[in-house]
């Protein structure tokens, strides 16, 4: 059982930072929605994605390798050695993994803006489904008990490799050929990064908070084994409490597609009570289905225990965080529809007011609560 508890918080810790760069990176999607009208300007844009996705890259070896990485995990967190050990490993690890992500989700988003969502959501789906697939292979061989950790890395890498392959190769068969060779609009640099900053930045506080939570929640432990549990429960409560409700994100999309003419003009622009119907609907689903998991006694602890095998004593701890995250579909359903007629538009400097207030709100709430 320790052992599972080191394991867990290990690639908690790495995946949620990794995941933050990730997030940060995501955000070429809405230039792929927005911003992509012909071949230079795809080129273009493709270049600042890889440019910049290499430099996390480089990074994220920088933290793994050295001793910036002993400081972030071990000193900060407060946990053991051998958890800092393998969290390093676990950075290593996924080092590759933001640069693989953002293409795949540059072209999604060009895949969006010409209506082919079900190919994205196929390629969504695919990476589930190999993930899963994965992880039951490795179950079965010797890696289990040799080196456990790479067993949820390797079912990572599997997935976004998946979705990868399935979105730019539908990319490259049903948008490219259709792309004019010639400049139509004028994408500069400068455009480019006043559209992404606000989206980045707001995208990046937003994921950086976790590995914040995780570092106060594991400072304000007793003891170094209490830190792990803690960091443990989180990093089984944060896919697991998204599982209902993280799709809401994608409602940043809904305008940006379907409010404005396509170059194909074979689909009619929605009005925006239509969007405003459909993104209510599919926020009261997403509540419904949090409250079922999370508030109904036993289901969550059953789930957590039988299905995904985390130790009982762990999955008990999970069940208090787990009916708090129950109202985040709500705040997921205003938000993400706000920021996607704001992409439409192209004001997304607006978005950046609400980086302050998340900030302090969040450390407000962390360093007031444990008293």
């Amino acid at each position: 059982a320790a052992d599972v508890v080191e394991t867990l918080a290990s690639f908690g810790l790495a995946y949620v930072l990794v995941k933050f760069f990730v997030g940060v990176l995501g955000e070429v999607r809405q230039a792929g929605l927005v911003l992509v009208h012909d071949r230079p300007s795809y080129y273009k844009i493709l270049i600042c994605t890889l440019v910049g996705a290499s430099s996390v890259v480089v990074l994220l070896i920088i933290i793994a390798e050295t001793k910036l990485g002993v400081l972030l995990i071990q000193e900060l967190h407060g946990v053991t050695p051998s958890v800092s050990k393998l969290t390093t490993s676990a950075i290593a690890y996924l080092s590759v993994y933001p640069l693989i992500d953002a293409i795949s989700w540059y072209h999604a988003g060009i895949l969006l803006k010409w209506h082919h969502s079900t190919v994205v959501g196929a390629g969504s789906l695919a990476d589930i489904f190999a993930q899963i697939f994965a992880v039951a292979v490795l179950l079965y061989t010797p890696l289990i008990c040799n080196n456990a950790l790479l067993v949820p890395i390797l079912a990572a890498y599997a997935g976004v490799v998946t979705r990868c392959s399935i979105v730019t190769v539908a990319y490259f068969r049903s948008v490219y050929p259709l792309l004019k060779k010639e400049k139509t609009v004028p994408v500069s640099i400068f455009k480019l990064v006043s559209f992404l900053s606000p989206l980045m930045v707001s995208l990046g506080i937003q994921r950086i908070s976790r590995p914040v939570v995780n570092l106060l929640v594991a400072r304000f432990s007793a003891s170094k084994c209490d830190a792990t549990e803690a960091v443990a429960v989180l990093t089984v409560t944060y896919p697991f409490s998204e599982l209902p409700f993280a799709w809401l994100n994608q409602l940043r999309s809904v305008s940006p597609a379907f409010q404005k003419e396509r170059p194909s003009n074979s689909t009619p622009v929605l009005p925006g009570r239509t969007i405003g119907i459909f993104c209510s609907t599919v926020v009261a689903f997403s509540a419904t289905m949090c409250f079922i998991l999370f508030w109904i006694p036993g289901v969550s602890v059953a789930i957590l225990e039988h299905v995904i095998g985390v130790p009982h004593q762990l999955a008990v701890l999970c069940v208090d965080p787990l009916k708090l995250f129950a109202f985040l579909p709500f705040a997921v359903g205003v938000r993400a529809p706000l920021v996607g007629w704001l992409t439409l538009h192209h004001q997304t400097k607006l978005i950046l007011p609400s980086v302050p207030v998340r900030v302090c709100t969040i450390l407000a709430l962390l360093f007031a609560l444990p008293h």
